[in-house]
């Protein structure tokens, strides 16, 4: 059966009862390993509710944005670019959510855009969006892949990754994200094509053909290190605010696993990515003159391979930093808070893209297991000092320099954007600015290896070595902006809630340190775990002597108390 014969089979059933979608009569076999439309059901028509809540590209039904494109032209509405009907659906159902206030249906939105989309072939991968959608949360997340292509493990264990970082940043169920994996890899020789697949409505749940991506433990840990670097420091330097890196966050906005528990706190906290101490970025600034590339190494056209750590990416908040491929041609993807995201995924481009070669990825792979391991052994950051080691390490490896041909822009933050090529000169204790390197205007360091984030260097936020953050918060301009909807007064073991800033003015009004939230409820959660982290971890270090019991009893209490 042809595609087109597909569409128009599927479309009577639509146009007779729009948002019902049906299973398809099929009268031959057509080879492909896709997501049978109809296996992931609820979210069809949770996003189909949204959708036509103001639906101005009138888009028929969310379930033409997994099909190919012969057959999603039959109900793309005013959509003529096909490879974006997925974002382009998943985009606008997300905006008519935000606009309710309506969590369930920000978070289907998201699930809907990582859902695979049909290529009519097992082992095909489906073309990625090249359009910047209206809201960054749908930016970042793209759809899986097939489970037998190139890569595909990694590339959609990346993608349910920050899948679930968007979730919980809008105050979802962060674990849900694993509900967007698709089938086990179907057989590409096979002639039938039949491939592990089921066509009837939530069959992938309900037969148990789910393959999760990654582990619940592995969804914890990305939404933890989603804040970037939390606030602890080596030192305490009463002047530098960790660092000045603006992401606080040491907990899950689901709250510490093992602030749940009633477990020890530092491990959870150490277990974190976002957790680092202040000092040397290890391998951080490596100068490489050779140009000859080393054996095996071929990166194609992707001879850009730098990462930007910015602000305002993607119509992000000003004041909001994030990763992203410098070359957003060759490395098409959404800004991320996490870098190994971005790592992950340019790891697999060169493999799947660029040289398609496998030896340019196992370098790859070595460099950034190398790097995230300085991560989360605190010897790295995650700000500029990553990005820096993450270039210098890849050119040591490939002996290439990148080009620095591409270009990512901030929206708000011109002095953070790459495009220059060579560093502004460091401040005191900075590093030296290597040949072709991210542009780093605007970021003084003082005395630390990482880079103090330009304008937002709230100094009073200081974070203390157990974790506990003050009333203040960094991020001036949200400090400024707007006032502290924290009621919650209480502070066993000398641990106050962190301050919950509302900025009328950004898209994402609440400010939790670093982080930054659509609704109030998921910034109060978030506000409330690092209060009851920071209250267990004093009990744990001794200087405390409430347990953790009563640390987790008053988060109930902060969350009740902010209505979340």
């Amino acid at each position: 059966m042809t595609t087109s014969s597909l569409a128009l089979i599927y479309l009577l059933p639509l146009l007779a009862s729009l948002g019902e979608a049906r299973p398809i009569s099929r009268g031959a076999v057509h080879k492909r390993e896709v997501p049978q439309e109809l296996s992931h059901k609820r979210f069809l028509t949770a996003v189909q509710t949204s959708l036509q809540a103001n639906n101005p590209d009138n888009i028929v039904d969310p379930v033409f944005g997994l099909l190919g494109d012969a057959a999603a032209s039959q109900g793309a509405g005013s959509i003529t670019d096909l490879a974006c009907l997925q974002q382009a659906t998943a985009d606008q159902a997300f905006i008519n959510a935000k606009a309710a206030g309506d969590v369930d249906g920000m978070t289907n939105a998201l699930i809907y855009r990582a859902l695979e989309r049909n290529t009519g072939k097992v082992g095909l991968a489906s073309a990625i969006c090249t359009q910047t959608p209206v809201n960054p949360e749908i930016g970042a997340v793209t759809q899986h892949q097939d489970p037998a292509s190139n890569g595909a493990a990694a590339t959609n264990k990346a993608i349910t990754l920050a899948l679930a970082q968007q979730i919980a940043s809008v105050g979802g169920d962060p674990q849900l994200a694993l509900q967007s994996g698709t089938f086990t890899p179907g057989d590409v020789t096979d002639p039938t094509g039949a491939g592990n697949t089921c066509d009837t409505e939530d069959c992938i749940f309900e037969q148990n053909r789910l393959v999760e991506d990654a582990s619940p433990a592995e969804i914890d840990a990305a939404v933890a290190g989603s804040g970037g670097t939390a606030g602890t420091t080596a030192s305490g330097d009463a002047g530098n605010s960790a660092g000045g890196n603006g992401d606080n966050g040491a907990a899950t906005v689901m709250g510490s696993a093992n602030a749940a528990m009633g477990g020890d706190n530092t491990a959870a906290t150490e277990a974190n990515a976002g957790v680092a101490t202040e000092g040397a970025a290890a391998g951080g600034a490596v100068t490489v003159t050779n140009n000859a590339a080393a054996a095996g190494i071929d990166v194609g056209q992707c001879t850009d391979f730098r990462m930007t750590f910015a602000a305002g990416l993607e119509n992000r908040g000003a004041d909001e930093f994030t990763f992203i491929p410098t070359d957003q041609t060759n490395f098409k993807h959404g800004s991320a808070k996490n870098p190994k995201i971005i790592s992950q995924f340019m790891c697999d481009t060169f493999v799947n893209a660029c040289g398609k070669s496998k030896a340019t990825q196992a370098a790859c792979d070595t460099v950034k297991t190398t790097i995230d391991g300085q991560l989360d052994s605190g010897a790295l950051t995650a700000d500029q000092s990553y990005a820096d080691a993450w270039l210098s390490g890849l050119e040591q490896a490939f002996g290439v320099q990148s080009t620095g041909s591409g270009g990512a822009t901030g929206g708000a933050n011109a002095g953070a954007a790459v495009g220059a090529a060579d560093d502004a000169a460091p401040g005191a204790g900075g590093t030296t600015a290597d040949a072709g390197n991210a542009a780093q205007a605007g970021t003084g360091n003082t005395g630390n290896a990482g880079s103090d984030r330009p304008n937002n260097n709230a100094n009073g936020a200081e974070q203390n070595g157990n974790g506990n953050n003050n009333a203040a918060s960094e991020g001036s301009a949200a400090v400024s902006a707007g006032g502290n909807v924290q009621t919650f007064g209480g502070a066993l073991n000398g641990a106050s809630a962190p301050a919950v800033i509302q900025n009328t003015s950004s898209n994402r009004p609440f400010f939790v340190g670093g982080d930054t939230f659509v609704n109030k409820g998921a910034a109060i959660q978030r506000s409330c775990d690092q209060q009851a982290n920071a209250c267990a971890n004093a009990f744990n270090s001794g200087s405390g002597t409430a347990p953790v019991s009563e640390c987790n009893a008053q988060r109930q209490q902060c969350v009740a108390a902010g209505g979340a």
